[in-house]
């Protein structure tokens, strides 16, 4: 994981119950200069949006170093932490060791598809407050007192970027995020399949056996084999890889320095023919937005 281009050292999640202590816990780590991403700072930010889709961008790795899920008894069993939680998860798959540094409340029993038992977490009962903190300073290994803020360098091209696998980061990136996403379909009483092979992603969404709303996300299209190849569904027909509404193809972006993706959009977010670029979080972010809302408009119109 890159960690030069988060904003914060550390994201902490958990359930209310739990704030006292975990408030005491973030200003212990602040007054070690660590940067920490809290709930309650965020409140006016987050002030008239979707607070589901605000924290998600908070807990996928695009923000924070690490990430502290606080589990508890209450944690398990609230809607929001476990939002938070499955967040975390698609960008620790590829970083099982350097991502989620998990905290444990009293006898809480976490499942294995959650958290594997083998990983190591540190429990409430045994730390302060002050003592947790300088756990995560340790973990996090910030000297901050001493070590100087970086300077710019040139930013080039990594000799070792490679188009074709990270467009293959991306289509797993994508795939996994839509695995974690599905479920959530359930709330609002649509189920939301996923089906994927080494080069093709299906998602469909049904209600009562009628599917509303279907996209495939295809490595290679067109005659291409550096793009992904976007192509919408109706009614659960696959129009195959002879179409397309839009592709998306890996560019490495030197004013950031991040890998980005350029997205020529024929019809995939249903507005004028453009083209435009995105994180591998903000592009999927927009398909999960554009689902629903077609979703939405469909399931009104019967």
């Amino acid at each position: 994981m890159n960690h030069e281009n988060h904003v914060y050292d550390l994201a902490v999640s958990f359930a209310g119950e739990q704030r006292p202590y975990v408030e005491q816990v973030v200003e212990a780590c602040r007054k070690r200069q660590l940067t920490v991403l809290y709930d309650s700072d965020r409140s006016i930010n987050l002030w008239g949006r979707n607070l589901i889709t605000g924290f998600r961008k908070a807990y996928n790795g695009s923000q924070a170093r690490y990430v502290a899920p606080f589990f508890s008894t209450d944690y398990l069993s609230k809607p929001y932490p476990m939002d938070e939680y499955r967040a975390m998860l698609v960008p620790a798959i590829e970083n099982p060791d350097d991502f989620i540094l998990p905290v444990t409340f009293g006898d809480v029993v976490i499942p294995a598809e959650l958290l594997s038992p083998a990983v190591g977490l540190l429990r409430c009962e045994d730390y302060t407050p002050d003592q947790l903190a300088q756990a995560f300073a340790q973990r996090i290994k910030r000297s901050v007192a001493t070590a100087p803020r970086s300077l710019r360098v040139p930013v080039t091209t990594p000799a070792d970027f490679s188009k074709y696998r990270e467009l293959e980061r991306s289509f797993r990136y994508l795939t996994e995020q839509f695995k974690v996403a599905a479920p959530l379909m359930e709330k609002s009483g649509f189920v939301c399949t996923v089906r994927n092979s080494e080069s093709e992603l299906r998602v469909r969404v049904e209600r009562q056996g009628r599917t509303l709303y279907g996209i495939d996300i295809q490595l290679g299209g067109m005659g291409r084999d550096d793009v992904l190849n976007f192509v919408l569904v109706q009614r659960g027909w696959s129009s195959g890889r002879n179409g397309s509404n839009g592709t998306a193809r890996v560019v490495f972006d030197r004013a950031t320095g991040a890998v980005t993706l350029e997205v020529q959009d024929l019809s995939v977010f249903g507005t004028a023919p453009s083209v435009r670029s995105y994180t591998k979080a903000e592009l999927f972010e927009h398909l999960w937005n554009r689902i629903v809302d077609q979703v939405q408009q469909v399931d009104d119109a019967h």
